[in-house]
């Protein structure tokens, strides 16, 4: 495949500059000027003629041809999917133009703005240390869990074990000492 010469896209653009301009209006600020310069040349590679030629931007059919596919893609196209939504980046017609954002935006943040990806993270590197301590079949193991299990209350683990609570805090840090400091044997 051969690509549009730069010479004759450049010709193109200098000789046809209102029409590219109309396009840009035509979107509703969607896009401006080089964007619609740029999707010109996308276009215009993609485009071919019969013969699997590309096009030949000196003929006046072929910039028709272009500017009529771009016209499509950028306006009737893209405009159809867009005509109905809200734009929720901008203030809906007839607001004060200091209001910079859709009303709409702030009843949509879900969990009081908590970010769903860093919750996820946080889910599966906790999933992956449950694994890693139930792998290890360990004294702290078996802490860690009984106290996940409790809601992290050393207390409620104290109580559940029959101890007191300042021997079940020496019992969890010598089993968190094992646990770094000593190998164990993996069963089989």
């Amino acid at each position: 495949m051969h690509p549009v010469p730069d010479d004759a896209f450049e010709r193109f653009a200098i000789r046809r500059k209102r029409d590219p301009q109309r396009i840009a209006r035509h979107t509703g600020g969607e896009h401006q000027l080089p964007d619609v310069l740029h999707e010109a040349w996308i276009v215009a590679w993609e485009l071919r003629m019969p013969d699997g030629e590309p096009l030949n931007l000196a003929s006046a059919a072929c910039q028709d041809k272009l500017l009529s596919h771009l016209y499509q893609h950028l306006v009737r196209h893209t405009g159809q999917k867009l005509r109905r939504a809200i734009r929720l980046d901008r203030a809906p017609q007839g607001r004060r133009q200091d209001d910079d954002m859709h009303p709409l935006t702030y009843r949509l943040v879900s969990n009081e703005g908590r970010d769903p990806l860093s919750e996820m993270i946080e889910q599966e590197a906790a999933s992956a240390l449950d694994a890693d301590l139930d792998a290890h079949g360990s004294l702290a193991a078996a802490y860690v869990n009984l106290l996940q299990y409790l809601d992290n209350r050393m207390c409620a683990v104290a109580d559940h074990l029959l101890i007191s609570r300042s021997y079940a805090y020496r019992r969890c840090a010598q089993a968190r000492w094992l646990a770094t400091h000593m190998e164990h044997i993996p069963s089989p």
